[in-house]
């Protein structure tokens, strides 16, 4: 599935055999977190127990919604017995998990794993 809201954020969801992936392209902030939690929650909906990754390859900015929502994300897919990655990282968004403390928080894989 893809959407697209009005601030130019969109993403996809597509499916490998072990995890779905989701692609989210703009930035993660207030404006877009509703539309992101759709993305995520459409994401966790493919596997029982659900296996994400979330490839952040397409996003350059994130805030603190951005990160609330990935925790989210984080607590509702293990609360289920499942697991989430996240993956591409830009160089920024790694600074801002290394400053957070999320980066011990999600697990990463290579970009396109």
């Amino acid at each position: 599935m893809r959407s697209a809201d009005r601030t130019g954020f969109s993403w996809v969801v597509t499916q490998r055999d072990d995890a779905a992936v989701l692609r989210p392209a703009g930035d993660l902030d207030l404006a877009s977190k509703e539309e992101f939690r759709n993305g995520l929650a459409e994401a966790m909906s493919c596997l029982r127990p659900p296996s994400v990754v979330v490839d952040l390859q397409e996003v350059a900015f994130c805030d603190s919604s951005g990160l609330n929502t990935l925790i989210w994300a984080a607590n509702t897919v293990e609360a289920a017995g499942g697991s989430i990655r996240l993956s591409g990282l830009q160089p920024r968004l790694t600074r801002l998990l290394h400053m957070t403390g999320l980066d011990k928080r999600f697990c990463r894989t290579p970009a396109g794993s």
